[in-house]
């Protein structure tokens, strides 16, 4: 599937106001993805009239871990059996849903994607469902019996009656016409908000082992698919090569993997230079981005990786996998995209470590053109906003690829 030309954005145009109930699983950061990006998301739908209430499947508690501000949040218990036992909870969502034009579900296989889709046809509400790199083939191999049942029984069905999929990029849209979905896909990417001046200091003393070191950053939760047991060990090979670099692995403990990859940094024996910093959110992880000259994502899957966007919204090349789904790092030179295998990553860091700091400094700014004609959240939000009119009833969106 080729990629449409990009459009020119035509400036917003005033429109008859609505509400789409945006329905998570989660609000809290550390789950990353949907719920790091969900308030810069509502904030984006609403600069452009459409109002954004979420009901979010998870305990009250998980808002006060979101990264920005969310103005109209219900917290709905996830539990299946507390659905089938207390009435109350659906009658609550349904509420919910009836004062709505329209839903948009984000994930799926949880009790949130059933009960929105199941609600949004009881009372007649069209909807949306991004699966957000849910339905991608190494996504699917994890409890990949479990999840075949449910996709029979459950998922499927849901996902056929949506009035318009959402996709993150074209291989996602590959994704869902691989299951037998005919939906008509809107492709609308994330979005990245770059603060104008971010200085490396406080990183730099919060972890005063790194000052005068080429820091090479990963960022994201230390999760299997991440791919950081394989940058572990291609580090273990960059190690010997010179004293000045330094590998930094920033997130949070997703599925206690920590506890291993220190383990196999203390068995390598590099462990000198490589620094586990925990979840890295707000000013600090920027300026994180800011202290690094190189960024590392080799993921197996991803839906669309915010982190490299950011990454190269302050300037920083990147070496990403293919599974990042990113493949404009290539097509505009502001780094590498690989397969997800050792030794791709070993001769790609071998590349860019090797390149002097004005090189990297090009193709660092080569990424930031990238991200600001690309993927900004105005421009996001615009092409929401026009999918969900045209699901209303509007107009063929103009600034966003339709397949259908």
């Amino acid at each position: 599937m080729s990629a449409p030309c990009p459009l020119p954005l035509r400036p917003r145009e005033a429109a008859k106001p609505s509400s789409w109930l945006q329905v998570v699983s989660h609000l809290d950061a550390k789950f990353g993805g949907i719920a790091a990006l969900l308030p810069m998301f509502c904030a984006a739908a609403e600069a452009e009239n459409a109002h954004s209430p979420v009901a979010g499947f998870c305990d009250h508690r998980e808002t006060t871990n979101a990264i920005g501000t969310l103005e109209d949040v219900t917290c709905i218990p996830a539990s299946r059996l507390g659905w089938a036992m207390k009435p109350a909870l659906r009658g609550q969502m349904k509420d919910l849903v009836r004062k709505s034009d329209g839903i948009h579900i984000h994930g799926i296989w949880e009790t949130h994607c059933a009960v929105g889709a199941a609600l949004a046809q009881n009372c007649r509400r069209p909807y949306i469902v991004s699966a957000h790199g849910m339905l991608e083939r190494w996504a699917l191999q994890a409890k990949r019996l479990k999840k075949a049942v449910y996709a029979t029984l459950v998922e499927t069905h849901n996902l056929r009656k949506a009035a318009c999929l959402r996709a993150l990029t074209l291989s996602e849209v590959n994704d869902y016409r691989r299951i037998g979905l005919t939906n008509p896909v809107a492709v609308v990417p994330n979005g990245v908000a770059v603060p104008d001046q971010v200085s490396p200091d406080p990183f730099l003393e919060a972890f005063p082992q790194l000052e005068g070191k080429r820091i090479v950053l990963f960022l994201g939760r230390l999760h299997a698919k991440k791919g950081v047991t394989m940058l572990v060990r291609a580090w273990s090979k960059m190690a010997k090569t010179a004293d000045d670099i330094h590998l930094v692995i920033a997130g949070p403990d997703f599925d206690d993997s920590q506890p291993a990859l220190a383990g196999l940094v203390d068995e390598l024996d590099i462990s000198n230079q490589v620094t586990f910093t925990g979840m890295l959110a707000g000013p600090m992880k920027w300026s994180a981005l800011a202290a690094a000259s190189l960024f590392v994502l080799p993921s197996f899957s991803e839906g669309f990786s915010v982190a490299v966007l950011e990454a190269l919204g302050m300037c920083v090349p990147v070496i990403v996998t293919g599974g990042c789904n990113i493949p404009e790092v290539a097509e505009a030179r502001c780094g590498w995209v690989i397969p997800p295998e050792q030794r791709a990553l070993e001769i790609a860091l071998v590349e860019a470590l090797r390149l002097s700091e004005g090189e990297l400094r090009d193709l660092g700014e080569r990424g930031k053109d990238l991200v600001s004609a690309r993927f900004t959240w105005p421009m996001v939000g615009q092409q929401m906003a026009e999918v969900y009119r045209w699901v209303l009833g509007g107009p063929t969106p103009y600034n966003v690829p339709i397949f259908e």
